[in-house]
């Protein structure tokens, strides 16, 4: 009879046992279920605006960079969208930068001076500007290279940039319309990006047959 019970007691711990292992297997998926739900998160593609005229355009995500925003917000972006790269060595901000025809300086120097040739804001002591044709197109329009270096006023600092991206024209201001360039201003701290990479990175963002 005893040896009857432990029998008996063996097999409900044997039993008690796998069940235990089933469940631990069972919970496994789940876990992973949630970290790629996590990962899925990513943005990989953008909605955006640029100009006064409000020109919708939609940006992809490249692949060794990622946008500063979450993806409630990819749908509808507004019209300014930032840019940082994996290993932070590069940042960047991509919106419509326009040069209007009436006393009113750019939101950005290079604007005005790759429209008038000169700077109407009198925010810098120095300021240099080389263009590049990149001899590639986006919808028809030749895609320009704008390297330029500047000092600020009330900086001792002389900083550059570069900007990268296409012209277009601004209608909603009538008699006043203004002229722009819309693409990547770019930023870097470890030295200015190569002509080739900023053109793969704005290929990679601006053309989805990529």
């Amino acid at each position: 009879m005893k040896q009857l019970f432990a029998y008996l007691l063996a097999g409900v711990m044997i039993l008690a046992l796998v069940a235990c292992h089933k469940g631990e297997i069972e919970s496994g998926p789940k876990n992973t279920d949630h970290m790629a739900a996590d990962s899925s998160d990513t943005v990989t593609k953008v909605n955006m605006t640029y100009g006064t005229d409000e020109i919708r355009i939609t940006l992809y995500k490249p692949d060794n960079a990622s946008f500063t925003l979450g993806s409630e917000n990819s749908q509808d972006a507004g019209d300014l969208v930032g840019l940082i790269a994996d290993d932070s060595s590069w940042d960047a901000e991509v919106m419509g930068y326009i040069s209007y025809n009436i006393d009113i300086p750019s939101n950005e120097p290079f604007a005005d001076y790759y429209y008038l040739s000169k700077l109407r804001s009198e925010d810098y002591t120095s300021y240099e500007q080389t263009v590049t044709d990149m001899r590639m197109d986006y919808e028809g329009k030749p895609v320009k290279l704008i390297r330029y270096t500047y000092q600020e006023a009330d900086d001792e600092e002389v900083c550059s940039a570069c900007f990268i991206g296409f012209e277009f024209t601004d209608t909603s201001g009538g008699e006043d319309n203004g002229k722009g360039l819309m693409g990547l201003k770019v930023t870097s701290e470890d030295g200015e990006l190569p002509d080739s990479e900023l053109a793969g990175l704005f290929c990679e963002m601006f053309y989805p047959e990529r």
